[in-house]
């Protein structure tokens, strides 16, 4: 079972999300319903619906966890499961740190969401440099938190390698969005 993009936007506001974690994920979603669309052209099988769902509701439990400091990925996930959305829950979870390592040939709605969100820093797209660069500053207090920052950085650009190269086109053109 997956939400539609009323049902997501409903959910959205029953738990409270805050406007700028609203329209981050807005745009996270168009990043990543662009990528899927492109990719199913050239023979993927992403499904826009799930892309869609996940993408707009992957931060729904982090207005509260701003305050709890729990795990947003995993809560958001468990709510989401509780709610009956298991597909949309597991790839949740995977929005921060993919849990399993994925085909070299195909891409999954995992990769799909998890990228897109390293691409949208706040609400807009930027470069992957760019984006670990503002992480690195807001986040990076200490030596672990930079070696954290620095295996997620090298994972997201193993999947940017994988979605352009499929693509034959260069990161880049995302700023053109």
């Amino acid at each position: 079972m997956i939400p539609t993009r009323e049902e997501c936007l409903k959910l959205m506001g029953d738990f409270g999300m805050l406007d700028n974690i609203v329209a981050h994920s807005l745009e996270v979603a168009r990043v990543a319903l662009f990528l899927s669309k492109e990719l199913n052209k050239r023979g993927q099988r992403i499904s826009l619906e799930l892309v869609e769902a996940a993408s707009l509701l992957h931060d729904l439990t982090k207005t509260a966890c701003l305050k709890t400091k729990e795990d947003h990925a995993r809560t958001g996930s468990q709510l989401l499961k509780q709610l009956g959305y298991e597909r949309v829950g597991e790839v949740v979870a995977q929005h921060i740190w993919l849990g399993k390592k994925e085909d070299p040939l195909t891409l999954s709605e995992e990769e799909i969401v998890n990228y897109a969100d390293k691409r949208v820093m706040h609400d807009r797209i930027v470069t992957l440099d760019e984006r670990f660069h503002d992480l690195k500053d807001r986040y990076g207090r200490d030596q672990k938190a930079i070696d954290y920052l620095d295996r997620m950085e090298k994972e997201i650009y193993g999947i940017e390698q994988k979605i352009f190269f499929i693509l034959q086109t260069d990161p880049d053109e995302l700023l053109t969005l």
